[in-house]
């Protein structure tokens, strides 16, 4: 089963379409936002809300409604008005999301991925905004292909030979996703990310149940950490991570929630590889080509890891005791999947090379 054609297609779709004619306003938003304008916040939430039920008539529309609708409530709630006070809005998003298979806001997806490159919706004026967006988008698209890489690999023993070019294809797309982080890094302080951007990242209330705003913990490398590292029974960490995912599988969109169904009935794959590769000593020499393709690939994960704990403690550093990142998450669940990580890197470093 194969991800990146279907998701790029119908990230497009939703990305081309308008059906709340939100391009015309949209410009309007960060001004807005910048003025406190509350009163044309609300006008602008409704005039959108108000074309949704003449103007979505499919899973795409639904999406894009989705999309529009979340920046306008988004920004309500950064402003401290609930976004119920928009009549309707709430019984909309439930249905938006049914419509689509997701949750009913705004996610990481309709953010960035869904978001149009030529009529671009954002909450600000500011460049740091704009690359966060486009960079995302970057990682996003990066990442699609590497995880069908890995759902291919995932029942081939370590000596196919075929395993090599997969691992090197996932490596390609881990390499990009981990190079936007760093973009990330370099350009957004903490200050501008978590002063100006974070505000219009609000938990929302939708139908009796907490939604978390776009956040990191709903992007395939979730997928990724499921497909290759993922704690097995009897780990220590296995108990947190199940309830980790539980939080946030939901936040993927439906094809990806699939995938992970079927990960889950295989062994992750870096532990299982290592475990074939060193039943035969010396190892043979296609399963040496595999392991070193799951070095080349842990190499790019901790890339991405570690800078990525490093930013988010620089952030909650500058934030009051006890605040949450978007995805409803303190650098406690880095730190945990930063632990996994560096244990699976150590079980394949003491894995045994070919002789």
């Amino acid at each position: 089963m194969l991800l990146a054609s279907p998701m790029r297609e119908l990230d497009q779709l939703v990305a081309g379409s308008d059906p709340l004619d939100a391009a015309r306003d949209a410009p309007r938003l960060p001004a807005l936002n910048r003025a406190g304008d509350i009163a044309g916040l609300d006008r602008l939430a409704r005039t959108w809300h108000g074309r949704v039920a003449a103007n979505v008539r499919d899973t795409v529309t639904a999406g894009a409604a989705l999309r529009d609708l979340g920046f306008a409530l988004a920004s309500l709630e950064r402003h401290g008005v609930d976004f119920r006070s928009v009549p309707g809005a709430e019984e909309t998003l439930l249905r938006l999301g049914a419509r689509t298979g997701e949750v009913p806001r705004d996610s990481v997806y309709t953010y960035a991925l869904r978001n149009p490159e030529d009529a671009v919706r954002s909450f600000t004026e500011l460049p740091e905004e704009a690359l966060f967006i486009r960079e995302v988008r970057t990682a996003g698209v990066a990442l699609r292909p590497a995880v069908d890489a890995l759902l291919e690999a995932l029942p081939l023993p370590a000596e196919d030979p075929a395993l090599a070019g997969l691992l090197a294809e996932a490596t390609r797309g881990f390499t990009v996703f981990a190079q936007s982080l760093l973009a990330v890094k370099r350009a957004i302080t903490p200050q501008t990310f978590s002063g100006e951007l974070r505000p219009y990242f609000p938990p929302m209330t939708v139908g009796g149940q907490v939604l978390y705003a776009p956040g990191g913990a709903q992007m395939t490398p979730l997928l990724v950490d499921i497909l290759l590292i993922r704690p097995e029974p009897g780990d220590r960490a296995e108990e947190w991570y199940e309830g980790y995912l539980r939080e946030n599988l939901p936040y993927l969109p439906a094809a990806y929630r699939a995938a992970s169904d079927r990960a889950r009935r295989h062994r992750p794959l870096l532990p299982r590889l290592v475990d074939e590769a060193g039943a035969h000593s010396p190892v043979r020499p296609a399963a040496a080509r595999t392991l070193a393709g799951l070095r080349a690939l842990m190499r790019e994960l901790l890339r991405f890891r570690l800078p990525h704990l490093q930013l988010a403690k620089a952030n909650m550093n500058i934030r009051p005791d006890g605040s949450l990142g978007s995805g409803g998450y303190t650098t406690d669940s880095l730190d945990h999947l930063a632990e996994l990580t560096l244990a699976r890197h150590r079980l394949l470093s003491g894995a045994p090379t070919e002789k």
